[in-house]
């Protein structure tokens, strides 16, 4: 069975719940931080990596690009847990509906 590496990259409030369940948490607070740190879990071969919205929002367009490349590592943009989210997730979320169904559904009424 295929076990895939998986890491989350927050403060360490985010960080905490999912160490508790085994994924590796990386804290950090700096953009060239996140930029290191990401690029190398991507270069180790990761499957799954979580990232602190405040965090990504300085790293969108490196996480663009890494995942470009290859289908894995998916980065996941998840929000901070005592942080007020900015709503990039949100955001990305309803730009992949738009593309995949062609319409904004969020807009849609009964």
């Amino acid at each position: 069975m295929l076990m895939l590496k998986m890491a989350v990259i927050g403060d360490k409030e985010t960080c905490l719940p999912f160490r508790g369940v085994g994924v590796e948490g990386i804290v950090c607070e700096k953009t060239e931080e996140v930029k290191k740190i990401l690029r190398q879990r991507f270069e180790e071969g990761y499957g799954v990596i979580f990232i602190a919205e405040s965090l990504a929002a300085e790293c969108l367009e490196m996480i663009e690009e890494l995942t470009e490349k290859r289908s894995m590592p998916i980065i996941t943009i998840i929000p901070d847990f005592l942080k007020k989210s900015p709503g990039i997730t949100e955001s990305r979320l309803k730009n992949w509906l738009r593309r995949a169904v062609g319409i904004d559904i969020s807009k849609m009424r009964d």
